[in-house]
């Protein structure tokens, strides 16, 4: 039993959604829409071209690498597609495609706190034939791998993984050469929780649930565009999140893990 919840913060910064619910399908990111640096490999990432949560609300998917961002980089005419591709992050902010640095994609809903999950990914690589390899792998919240498919850097078809449920992704390349170009995926959708209270998905209930249901607390009703789909900590299913539900969390929230 646990009886710090109390303790805990009970208050957050609500986010505005902006309706992003009619996307294509597949949904396309071809990097042209952010101001890409020059493709210098142990240059510090200037603030306009790093990418990280520009396309969350948009299309519900946040970037990382080494550092919380990607970089944007101009590449030329060897692109897939327009002139700018993705490259890593070292810690210090400065541009790598060395492996020991993947870029990662990862799918929440449009307030960045709640997992989402899509069912098919894909990416192109820089396409220059240089000797090595480039790798694209799938996970689901739990971090189990889905899938993962290898091609050699030259090869022109996009790598393409299908699978039920994958939050995140993960790209790199043997050769430290390629960065990555046009991300295909479906539109995210909530996962499944794994039991009443878990709303993170990540098979307990602990304190990053208790920050999801603050911020489905504060606003109340289900039916605010404020809200996240579904409306997860809605543990009653009377279409508000309010104390009923909360006394149900407490309940989950004391097991911890999920049955």
């Amino acid at each position: 039993m646990r009886t710090h919840l109390a303790a805990l913060p009970v208050a957050l910064a609500l986010v505005v959604l902006t309706g992003s619910d009619v996307r294509a399908q597949p949904i396309l990111i071809d990097f042209e829409q952010v101001p890409g640096m020059s493709n210098a490999p142990g240059a510090t990432i200037p603030e306009q071209s790093r990418l990280s949560d520009a396309y969350l609300t948009s299309h519900g998917v946040r970037f990382s690498s080494g550092s919380p961002f990607v970089a944007v980089v101009v590449h030329g005419g060897s692109t897939p597609s327009g002139t700018q591709i993705i490259g890593g992050s070292t810690p210090e902010g400065r541009l790598t495609y060395q492996n020991t640095f993947p870029i990662v994609a990862e799918f929440f809903d449009a307030t960045g706190v709640v997992p989402y999950a899509v069912s098919t990914v894909s990416i192109m690589g820089d396409l220059s034939c240089i000797s090595g390899t480039k790798t694209l792998e799938a996970f689901d919240v739990h971090g189990t791998m889905l899938g993962s498919v290898q091609q050699p850097d030259c090869n022109f078809a996009p790598m393409v993984i299908n699978a039920a449920g994958i939050h995140r992704v993960r790209m790199y390349s043997q050769s430290a050469t390629v960065g990555f170009d046009d991300l295909r995926f479906d539109t995210p959708a909530p996962i499944v929780a794994g039991c009443l209270g878990d709303l993170n998905n990540d098979g307990q209930v602990d304190d990053s649930d208790f920050v999801v249901f603050v911020y489905a607390y504060n606003i109340l009703d289900c039916a605010d565009p404020t809200m996240p789909a579904g409306c997860p900590a809605d543990l009653n299913s009377d279409h508000v999140v309010d104390d009923a539900d909360f006394s149900k969390f407490v309940v989950a929230y004391d097991a911890l893990i999920c049955p």
